[in-house]
């Protein structure tokens, strides 16, 4: 490590402590570190095998669930809490992260859409998972197309992660991505094509701008959508739920 480095870890680690004995949690530790380092990020995580999780809705638990299923087979398993999902926090979550005993570094972590341009600059993820990206969070960043670019441009500064999409929602099969691509939804009692609830966002075929229809509909714009108009379609799952 560098002075600047390793200072901005004791400073962290010591901002940590004091927060610790005084029963609090706070991203402050990320922020002082970064402080001394701007770049402690890329250092903090350099070793560690890491899952990004990110979209508008459903982090949390997504991050939750993958955590315990890694739990089983790995031991400790690094992560972020909730609402600490900026720079500040993931540099934390790697400041006070714990030795893994079984010698493997893992790492899951729940990212904000539009922090994730910059969080990647200094990690490098094997996988990202995308949850969805829904409307009733656009206060924050603007439209959906907008929030998924976002996503786009901070997975493209790690070309070789998969990501890992919800093939159920058009969104993310709207643009073509430099990084391997798997998707991931509902397969279960389908029908005839039919439109979505006529107050449901994000239901324009991507490609020609017609209302797509479903032959499933699990919620809002998610299921499994055909335009009529032309060729675009749900793509292949590569991981499906068949029965609930």
């Amino acid at each position: 490590m560098t002075m600047k480095t390793t200072m901005g870890v004791l400073a962290g680690k010591a901002s940590h402590l004091v927060l610790s004995k005084l029963g609090r949690g706070s991203t402050l530790p990320g922020k002082i570190a970064l402080k001394f380092d701007k770049d402690i990020l890329d250092t903090l995580a350099k070793d560690y095998e890491i899952v990004v999780v990110t979209g508008t809705n459903g982090k949390t638990l997504t991050t939750a669930l993958t955590v315990g299923i890694l739990k089983e087979a790995f031991g400790e398993i690094v992560t972020n809490p909730s609402g600490a999902n900026m720079i500040t926090g993931i540099t934390s979550t790697f400041l006070t992260a714990k030795r893994a005993k079984s010698g493997k570094k893992i790492a899951v972590l729940e990212i904000d859409e539009a922090s994730l341009p910059k969080i990647t600059e200094y990690i490098t993820p094997s996988l990202f998972v995308f949850t969805n990206i829904f409307r009733d969070q656009m206060d924050r960043y603007g439209e959906i197309y907008t929030t998924y670019q976002m996503i786009l441009d901070g997975a493209a500064k790690a070309p070789e992660a998969t990501i890992l999409a919800n093939g159920d929602s058009p969104l993310f099969n709207s643009k073509e991505v430099i990084n391997p691509v798997r998707f991931y939804g509902f397969d279960t009692k389908k029908h005839a094509p039919e439109l979505a609830h006529y107050n449901t966002e994000g239901i324009v075929c991507p490609k020609c701008e017609s209302i797509l229809q479903y032959r499933l509909n699990t919620y809002a714009n998610l299921g499994d959508y055909v335009c009529l108009n032309c060729d675009f379609h749900r793509p292949e799952l590569d991981y499906k739920l068949t029965q609930l």
